[in-house]
């Protein structure tokens, strides 16, 4: 049988231990929270990474998320946050308005080449659409810049694409 007192030091020991861990929780859980707003701060300094933000996953690890211009912007945003004391890593999960550009450019690429357009290329900057390269015809020319519509009907078409003369025979 326990007695009594040792009962009540076994669970005043075990009350300060719990308040010990959950005290350094807390403030293990401020610190990342501060550490987050203070690496925040820094992207929003700079024009730039308006399109980044960052969470704390860990203690002194920090997350990009969100999109920035490039990746000369994405790899400046990584190492402003690596910047920030109390940083120690580092994650990038930034994507990059170009390389969504590119995507999309190979979607209409290979929509134009299954189109028969074999020489049609497509280029996409922000909400414009360049088409260049060469075909007989101006119906084939206004048929591109169908093709190229209906992958992404909300972007503005430039078509640049050279008419070349037909066969006389």
């Amino acid at each position: 049988m326990i007695k009594p007192h040792r009962s009540r030091t076994f669970l005043t020991i075990t009350v300060l231990i719990l308040a010990f861990v959950s005290a350094s929780s807390m403030a293990r859980a401020d610190s990342e929270a501060a550490l987050m707003n203070r690496v925040n701060a820094a992207l929003r300094s700079n024009p730039r990474f308006n399109g980044a933000k960052a969470y704390t996953a860990a203690e002194g690890v920090v997350v990009l998320y969100g999109m920035v211009f490039d990746d000369k912007d994405r790899a400046m945003a990584e190492q402003m946050a690596n910047g920030v004391p109390g940083v120690n890593s580092v994650v990038d999960n930034l994507r990059t308005k170009t390389g969504k550009w590119a995507d999309e450019e190979e979607r209409i690429n290979t929509q134009l080449l299954t189109s028969g357009f074999t020489d049609v290329q497509a280029r996409v900057v922000g909400p414009y659409i360049y088409l260049s390269g060469n075909v007989v015809g101006q119906a084939a020319k206004d048929r591109a810049t169908s093709v190229a519509s209906s992958v992404y009907p909300n972007k503005q078409i430039n078509n640049m694409i050279f008419v070349q003369p037909g066969s006389m025979f």
